[in-house]
């Protein structure tokens, strides 16, 4: 089964509408709801049950000894994260339309080979309801628009960072990716010494039952702090950038089968288990060039009213006017000299020259209309965040595609996901703490 398709049903079951009688579990509230008499959500037995349901099946086909009430409980705990989410989003006023869930969905039958319209019964002959599915698809949808307006502006790279992860990669099998699982044990921030140690023991124990032939899905779903829990603790498949630093450097590192943790980091602490490696032949490259630009800037930031914005965008106009009026052989002089007296970027004293660079380094709109030009050309005026600009090319190169001018951007990429996975979940485990959550 395509590892999306399966991801869905077992981690994002849909909350059903609460039955006649159905008995209420929990009270959910975001605490700044409770400042403002915001309306609580309720989790219903019926919709613990229907989390639960896909997981539990399939640990009873496998004939593992099950602890019900652990995966209940876990069930009821991802249903409480869930509920926070969506009063979170609405505060943001973030929704989403049916026709994107029909587009997603229409995307899964396509990467699972089905007919259009297949789904529905797909799902009916392993026992979920589509209804149920549609409600996760709509989940997931708004857990990545919350990611995106949350947390990921507040990620940042360092050149070092890029840099490590190239060096891993150029000195590793190639295309190495590894499937891992997983069970993470939560330890508060403010968690005492002591109760650090108690969970690290914990860890260690589950640790020596999986060297001991335990299984690892069984565990998981009884103990894992993730949300991979209810996915029996498989997390999937991984390339090098993907995970944290200081939790790749080691399982990249160890064979299939093996068992490793338990590791700290600032989630927790971590037992993995190496399901499976692959080598991935890596797709040919395709041609990456580099950039020797000049640029003039009238600032105007992202949050200028309609006449600031107006007076910076005719001012760019008027110089790029004066450019246009002069010949093709004295325009770099002159783009020197009106940079020098107009641009208000801190390149000015050098007439604008931004020096060499490739991919990934500046903001797309500016780097889109860069990489664009031929050499001796002036761009329109470009908008960017920072105001308006004039860009002017006054050479271009090709890249070696193994490079890490040619690769920067792509790994840049990387790096900010995995950091933006960790800040995700710390930042749903301060939200679940600052909440108001009744169990009944």
């Amino acid at each position: 089964m395509n590892r999306y398709l399966a991801i869905l049903i077992l981690l994002f079951p849909a909350i059903v509408a609460a039955k006649p009688l159905d008995r209420i579990v929990a009270v959910v509230e975001l605490q700044d709801n409770l400042e403002k008499s915001g309306k609580p959500s309720i989790i219903t037995q019926s919709e613990v049950e229907e989390v639960a349901k896909p997981l539990l099946a399939k640990l009873r086909q496998s004939g593992e000894n099950i602890d019900t009430q652990k995966i209940w409980e876990h069930s009821l705990d991802e249903l409480v994260l869930r509920s926070l989410r969506a009063q979170k989003a609405s505060q943001f006023s973030l929704a989403v339309e049916q026709q994107e869930v029909d587009a997603l969905i229409a995307q899964v039958e396509r990467d699972n080979h089905l007919p259009p319209g297949a789904l529905p019964k797909t799902l009916s002959a392993q026992g979920i309801q589509f209804d149920y599915y549609q409600q996760g698809v709509r989940d997931q949808i708004l857990q990545s628009r919350l990611i995106a307006r949350i947390i990921r502006p507040s990620i940042t790279v360092s050149d070092e960072e890029v840099r490590d992860l190239y060096d891993s990669i150029r000195s590793s099998p190639q295309g190495e990716e590894i499937r891992l699982g997983q069970i993470l044990l939560h330890v508060e921030g403010e968690a005492s010494s002591s109760a650090a140690m108690r969970v690290a023991q914990q860890a260690e124990n589950l640790a020596n039952k999986l060297r001991e032939g335990g299984s690892l899905e069984t565990l998981a779903s009884q103990y894992s702090n993730d949300a991979s829990g209810l996915s029996g603790g498989d997390m999937g498949w991984f390339k090098r950038g993907e995970l944290l630093p200081e939790l790749e450097r080691v399982v990249f590192a160890r064979g299939k089968g093996d068992v490793i943790g338990p590791l700290r980091s600032s989630q927790g602490f971590h037992v993995f288990k190496v399901v499976d490696k692959r080598s991935v032949s890596r797709a040919p490259s395709a041609n990456k060039i580099k950039v020797h630009a000049r640029h003039i800037l009238i600032k105007a930031p992202a949050e200028a009213g309609p006449e600031e914005n107006a007076k910076a965008r005719q001012q760019i106009m008027a110089i790029a006017k004066e450019l246009s009026q002069k010949a093709k052989s004295e325009q770099l002089e002159v783009f020197k000299s009106l940079a020098q007296k107009h641009s208000q970027d801190g390149t000015a004293k050098d007439g604008g020259d931004l020096g060499w660079f490739s991919e990934g380094l500046m903001v797309p709109a500016f780097e889109e209309a860069a990489m664009a030009l031929s050499i001796g050309e002036i761009s329109a005026p470009v908008r960017t965040p920072f105001g308006w600009h004039l860009i002017r090319l006054d050479d271009k190169e090709n890249l070696d595609p193994n490079s890490l001018e040619a690769q920067r951007k792509e790994l840049t990429e990387r790096v900010a996901e995995a950091k933006t996975r960790a800040r995700y979940k710390q930042w749903l485990r301060d939200l679940r703490q600052r909440s108001f959550v009744e169990l009944r």
